[in-house]
């Protein structure tokens, strides 16, 4: 667990990830979260849901059902890897994607009111400084994604205004110049894991998503390299291994690969925004050792 101040100083501070699935975190700020866990802030992941429905991938028809506990102890093991706090679940059900029919209980369904009062409940006791989560489109539209980035905002801009509030809000989002690249590296991905069947309809429907819902390079706001922590990032990875589909995380010839996909990672300023044109590489609101 990260060190920094204590949750209930007077002023913020620290690092909350909010997002809607197990290795949801690990994928979008796995490498930001183990940076700012490096540097002595305190880190913390909220996850929406239980990824209850993150089972075989497929064709609508198939059933998607996995133990959530599966999941839950993926997580975990993920959190460690990236050296942060143990993580806090909201506990509703995994929608689905798009089109299954989201099952009742699921944070789709769930009254937006209900969760962000319950994320702002987890904001008041931890009083970070900086939250993050999915940008509106929630980077490929997965309904769950799409709830989470909603509520998330919502609740960092009712704690912003309270004394003590976060002073600071991410976006996690896509540049369309990265899309290509990624394509490539998830074709590469199925290639040598042997997979030759041709992309399902949800594959295909997630493919245009992405290249949809990526924001215009120009908007992304903050890049982070993530070298330093970049082998803390591919451990948390492969601990989500129900997702993973035992991928060769070890295999030197993807090496690469892995540099290329997850080097960086990408994002919006939401809140302070920064002035047109300007950029930066890490998180304003955190402690970074002077630098």
């Amino acid at each position: 667990m990260a060190g920094g101040k204590e949750a209930n100083s007077t002023a913020p501070s620290g690092l909350l990830a909010i997002f809607a699935h197990p290795d949801d975190e690990s994928y979008g700020a796995g490498g930001v979260m183990a940076l700012a866990a490096a540097a002595g802030n305190k880190v913390w992941v909220l996850c929406a849901t239980n990824g209850d429905q993150g089972g075989r991938p497929g064709e609508m028809d198939v059933d998607h059902a996995l133990d959530p506990e599966i999941r839950r102890a993926e997580l975990a093991c993920a959190c460690e890897a990236l050296g942060i706090a143990e993580p806090i679940f909201l506990g509703y059900r995994d929608s689905g994607m798009e089109g299954w029919g989201a099952p009742e209980g699921s944070l789709s369904l769930a009254p937006k009111a209900e969760v962000v009062e319950r994320i702002v409940a987890v904001i008041r006791r931890l009083r970070p400084a900086v939250i993050v989560t999915f940008d509106p489109g929630g980077v490929y539209g997965h309904p769950d994604h799409t709830a989470c980035s909603a509520t998330a905002t919502a609740a960092y801009e009712e704690a912003a205004a309270e004394p003590g509030g976060p002073i600071a809000l991410y976006h996690q989002a896509l540049p369309r110049s990265y899309i290509a690249a990624m394509r490539a590296g998830m074709e590469e991905e199925r290639r040598r894991g042997g997979d030759d069947k041709p992309p399902s309809e949800d594959d295909l429907r997630q493919q245009e998503a992405f290249e949809k819902l990526a924001r215009p390079d120009d908007e992304i706001t903050t890049v982070v390299p993530i070298g330093s922590v970049l082998e803390r990032k591919i451990a948390a990875l492969a601990c989500h291994d129900s997702q993973m589909r035992n991928r060769p995380w070890d295999d030197p010839e993807a090496r690469a690969q892995m540099e290329r996909m997850f080097g960086t990672e990408t994002f919006v300023r939401v809140d302070p925004p920064l002035p047109v044109g300007e950029k930066e590489d890490r998180f304003a609101g955190l402690e970074w050792g002077g630098k």
